[in-house]
């Protein structure tokens, strides 16, 4: 037999070749076997500890420690008194001596075997752990070590692997907790004595004025109170800690893990008679401490880490009331210091997100503790908060900053009385947003924003910014309305004069007649281009604020007439058509000439009064021209049809047809399949609201006219739909039958959607119109069931005819319907729409079942009928099926 030492090499020859570049992988996994074969011999740990022992190769170190880590995890209750009393003390030594000399990792791993050992074996078998601990901690020598200690003690310890029963977990944890009061004035101990021996570096402290640290006179803290003396001594010693010089390496080293631990340590140990004043004043001035260098950014960063792992706690106790407030009132001292002294942008980040995550929680989980509590100052608070949101130029700092803002404005929302304490503040916070997110006075960091790259709420980053912005103006308007009301129209009547005093500034050339812009200087283009931007999005704000006009109109009659007045302009203009020396101005005037009709659908409630009837043919007059001209913007169209689509859901205005422009469109609209399909389905859908939907206070609703009116329009819609069912079959190319099939079913769901929510003469008037359409579906059904997205669309439809249309279908062509699909739906066509690729067969299961769950909920014995059928189909042909298919969520619906 080899002996320690012949083993020791081979195994550093092992190790060193299986890591060396040119090892190929065949080699390694021999190596590996060779390895694997070794750690798992009985005793093969006692050949570990020689290897650490004598040992300085990395690879050797690292393959000793797991195999002993493996024999602690797995077999130590199997190992004899003695072996575990020898292991234990020897890995214990070996740190103890050698933690200054290896690498950090290795060191690490050391720290985590004896707390590993520790998790089975203490208090009965290791009674001095945790003493051990502490020990190493007060020894000048070896600080680090104990607190390395300390930090995987409590991970390991409090929240170990599920190997453990749930009485030694509860037993670890209690004997933890009756060490922290010994470890908290240990550590707190130690973090003021690094503090002072910080303060004895500075060497060029000028004096504070007479006045400074002395107590505010209006402040609800009282002289000689427990917060009045923290705060004292935090602002004395933040004065003194913080504008110093950094701290030495060795006092960084045991602040950073001091604070790692006490960050963890706050994770599970209870505020009540843990966390002394001493400590959290201690854990501030570190906050506090400059940030000279990288390092030093670490420190403060880690302290707030600490600080913010206390507010996690949502479930604090009526008791500490107090504390939380205390520690608010240093929070709010470390804010206006941070804000007084001038930072280094490359060093702040880290730092600067820990104060975003403080307000965050503290607003999110404890304002409401506090808010009433005579000692805290709200109103302070807040203008803090906003000198902090509007300090420096980070776009990404001022996003972070208004999700605080949002949650405290939604408090704000349901407190009485708050306009007259917060009014200055949130008029201030409007303005300087207002200021941020225009590209008059914010240009060169909103260009850097992205204005192309959708993300996944089909939003640019540049759009996501601005409507963050518009989401805390709407907020804050529902608090101040009148005067956050003149300050946003203010600003939207200013740059809506610029855009129409562009008419005087259009000429035309005299060789090509073209119109163009006679703005040539760079300057100027650039100036206008920001007065488009920021016009489209005052404009996008102005839209907003429909919401709160829904029955005082006072806003909307100065607004609604600017608006309709805009886009008259816009569209009499043409602004996107003139020739520009530079293509962003186009985009700038599509931008907002999309942004006025958006704005217009906000407030389309506001027409609805009969006396406001008389606008619509203008505003129709210059809407409905954009959707018919060819070659418009796939913007400008699409703002265009919801316009026109909201007009006649929510307007309404009687006998709209006997408009030419009306009359024109029912005639243009088979021919304007050139538009984005979903626009296209816009215009379908506003053509027919206007035939279906009930004029409010109108005694005649001229139903036969309707019928009439809108058979002509659905047959011109559905022709080529229809003429499937002749005989013989018009000659589509499969490429566009699947596609003209689908859009056509879905075009009649839309329809049974509009009239769910109207009377039934109004459901009646589609069913008479639509009658033969449903009965075609049903008949296409077996053609095409083998086809995924024509199946599906078919099903989808019926999905929403019964149930919008249930009167209307009737039980018996119901019960045909019902049975027809049964009949399809065998086990080999479930198993073959199951295996379609694209999950559109699983989604052609899911509709059928949620069909068949629709109608076996209608009243009447006809549908109970399906019940014993329905659930054959399901226990015997799909969820087998189902079971064994991948990827599908149909045994949900099932």
């Amino acid at each position: 037999m080899a002996s320690d030492g012949e083993s020791l090499a081979a195994l550093e020859t092992l190790l060193n070749e299986f890591f060396a570049p040119v090892t190929t992988n065949e080699r390694k996994h021999d190596i590996e076997g060779m390895l694997n074969n070794f750690s798992s011999q009985q005793g093969a740990w006692k050949h570990c500890l020689f290897f650490l022992a004598n040992s300085a190769n990395q690879y050797v170190s690292m393959y000793s420690l797991t195999t002993i880590e493996k024999l602690i995890t797995k077999q130590w209750l199997g190992l004899m008194w003695e072996e575990r009393a020898q292991l234990k003390a020897t890995l214990y030594q070996l740190t103890l001596e050698n933690h200054h000399t290896v690498p950090h990792f290795i060191r690490n791993k050391l720290v985590k075997l004896v707390v590993d050992i520790a998790r089975l074996d203490w208090p009965h078998f290791y009674p001095d752990f945790f003493t051990n601990i502490l020990q190493l901690i007060q020894s000048s020598d070896n600080t680090t070590l104990g607190l390395i200690f300390l930090l995987t003690a409590s991970e390991e310890l409090v929240y170990p692997w599920e190997d453990l029963s749930v009485a030694r977990k509860d037993e670890l944890k209690r004997l933890l907790l009756a060490y922290m009061p010994q470890v908290f004035n240990i550590l707190t101990a130690l973090l003021e004595n690094l503090i002072q021996k910080q303060r004895h570096r500075v060497t060029a402290t000028p004096p504070p004025s007479p006045t400074h640290g002395q107590p505010n006179a209006s402040s609800p803290v009282h002289s000689g109170s427990l917060l009045s003396s923290m705060l004292d001594n935090t602002k004395s010693s933040a004065n003194n800690c913080g504008s110093g010089r950094n701290l030495d390496p060795e006092s960084e080293t045991f602040c950073c893990l001091s604070l790692k631990a006490l960050t963890h340590l706050f994770m599970w140990v209870p505020i009540t008679n843990n966390i002394t004043p001493n400590l959290m004043g201690a854990i501030f001035r570190l906050a506090s401490i400059s940030s000279d260098a990288c390092r030093d950014e670490s420190v403060r960063t880690l302290a707030m880490a600490a600080i913010n792992e206390i507010l996690y706690k949502n479930c604090v106790p009526v008791s500490c009331a107090d504390f939380v407030l205390n520690l608010l009132q240093q929070a709010m001292t470390l804010l206006q210091g941070w804000l007084a002294t001038p930072q280094d942008m490359d060093l702040q980040d880290s730092y600067e997100e820990k104060l975003i995550e403080f307000l965050r929680l503290f607003v999110g989980l404890h304002l409401t503790r506090l808010e009433d509590n005579p000692g805290f100052p709200m109103a302070d608070f807040a203008d803090l908060l906003l000198k902090f949101t509007f300090h420096g130029e980070s776009t990404e700092h001022l996003v972070a900053c208004l999700e605080v803002w949002d949650t405290f404005l939604s408090h704000l929302q349901f407190k009485k009385n708050v306009a007259q304490w917060y009014s200055d503040v949130l008029v201030s916070l409007v303005k300087q947003l207002l200021g941020k997110c225009q590209f008059r006075t914010n240009q060169a960091p909103l260009e850097e924003l992205d204005d192309d790259t959708l993300n996944d709420d089909n939003q640019t980053e540049w759009q996501n910014f601005l409507c963050d912005c518009i989401d805390i103006i709407d907020k804050v308007i529902t608090i101040v309305p009148d005067t956050t009301y003149e300050l946003l129209y203010g600003n939207w009547e200013q740059v809506c004069k610029v855009y129409v005093g562009l008419q005087h500034v259009i000429c035309t050339d005299t060789n090509t007649r073209a119109r163009q812009l006679g703005v040539k200087s760079e300057h100027d283009i650039g100036r206008m281009h920001c007065y488009m931007r920021d016009l489209s999005s005052l404009t996008q704000i102005m839209g907003r604020l429909s919401v709160h006009q829904i029955d005082d109109f006072t806003h909307g009659n100065v607004i609604v007439p600017l608006l309709l007045n805009l886009a008259n302009f816009a569209f009499e203009q043409q602004l996107h058509r003139l020739l520009v020396s530079t293509p962003v101005l186009t985009t700038d005037f599509v931008e907002v000439h999309a942004q006025v009709l958006a704005a217009l659908k906000s407030w389309c409630h506001w027409m609805v009064p009969v006396e406001r009837h008389n606008l619509i043919p203008g505003l129709l007059g210059s809407v409905v021209p954009i959707l018919t001209t060819p070659g418009e913007p796939a913007k400008l169209c699409h703002s265009a049809a919801h316009l026109l689509a909201t007009i006649t859901a929510t307007a309404r205005p009687p006998q709209i047809w006997e408009l030419e422009i009306i009359r024109d469109l029912y005639r243009l609209v088979p021919t304007l399949q050139n538009l984005q399909p979903e626009t296209y389905r816009l215009v379908q859908r506003a053509m027919c609201n206007t035939l279906l939907l009930v004029w409010p206070g109108v005694s005649d609703q001229l139903w036969d006219q309707r019928h009439k009116l809108l058979s002509a329009l659905l047959d011109s819609l559905v022709s080529d739909f229809r003429r499937l069912g002749a005989d013989p079959p018009p000659q589509i190319p499969d490429s566009q039958l699947g596609p003209m099939i689908t859009n056509t079913l879905r075009l009649l769901g839309d329809l049974v959607n509009i009239t769910q929510e109207e009377g039934s003469a109004s459901r009646k008037l589609l069913y008479s119109v639509i009658q033969g359409n449903v009965h075609q579906s049903l008949a296409m059904f077996p053609q095409y069931i083998q086809c995924g997205d024509v199946c599906e669309a078919i099903l989808n439809f019926f999905l929403t005819a019964f149930s919008g249309l249930t009167q209307q279908l009737g039980a018996p062509f119901t019960e045909q319907t019902v049975q027809t699909f049964l009949n399809m739906f065998t086990r080999e066509q479930v198993q073959a729409s199951l295996g379609q690729e694209g999950g559109a067969g699983s989604r052609v299961i899911d509709k059928f079942l949620q069909l068949l769950r629709l109608v076996m909920a209608e009243p009447g014995a006809a549908f109970k009928g399906f019940v014993s059928s329905t659930i054959k189909l399901c226990l015997d042909h799909i969820f087998p099926l189902v079971r064994i298919s991948s990827g599908s969520d149909t045994s949900l619906v099932i």
